[in-house]
């Protein structure tokens, strides 16, 4: 990544915008700027690394852990319109993906399964189902397990979800359209029956 590139202006210009501002300054690690970032981003970035992950605690570990390395990295940030959550959720993305190949190195499907699917019930039905639906995920790409997460977990529309991913609007729609189709493939196959593979914007 490049280093962060803002430019000087002085005063009485239009200025920079908010968040150039806020990047600017988190980029000299600002104490009150990544304040404000964690405050205002924590809650999503727990909320999508919850997605992968079943137990709440090595979620927020890593939540946590996302806001830790961005802030070691804070002068690689290169700012050119793309928003800070862009960034934090492509470092969120990674941490993610390392755990899980740490998790499937420990051991069988089993602590798999528990290990990186949210719980939903109790009952062997849902035990069976995020077993299923564990398996149906990781069928899809990882820009189509981020897109499921930012669009049906997070519920963020096709433009931001596009902005976040930096991809156009049908790039994004393309990719939920086929990550909705794997799935529906995979749990058909699975014995489910869906309400279709479509899924537009």
């Amino acid at each position: 990544m490049r280093e962060l590139e803002v430019e000087d202006h002085a005063p009485g210009q239009s200025g920079a915008t908010d968040a150039e501002s806020l990047a600017r300054r988190a980029a000299t690690r600002d104490e009150a700027a990544w304040a404000r970032i964690f405050d205002d981003h924590f809650r999503d970035i727990y909320a999508f690394v919850r997605s992968r992950l079943r137990d709440p605690t090595a979620a927020e570990d890593l939540a946590s852990q996302v806001f830790e390395v961005a802030f070691s990295r804070a002068e690689t940030f290169d700012y050119r319109g793309l928003p800070i959550q862009a960034w934090l959720i492509g470092i969120a993305r990674n941490l993610v993906r390392d755990h899980i190949k740490r998790a499937i190195r420990r051991g069988p499907e089993e602590e798999l399964v528990e290990t990186v699917m949210p719980a939903t019930t109790g009952d062997v039905a849902g035990v069976e189902l995020r077993t299923d639906l564990a398996a149906a995920m990781r069928t899809l790409t990882d820009d189509q397990q981020t897109v499921i997460a930012l669009r049906f977990l997070l519920d963020k529309p096709v433009s931001e979800t596009a902005r976040l991913m930096d991809r156009s609007e049908d790039a994004v729609k393309t990719l939920q359209r086929r990550a909705l189709a794997a799935l529906h493939r995979a749990l058909s196959a699975a014995g489910y029956t869906t309400a279709g593979g479509g899924g537009g914007g």
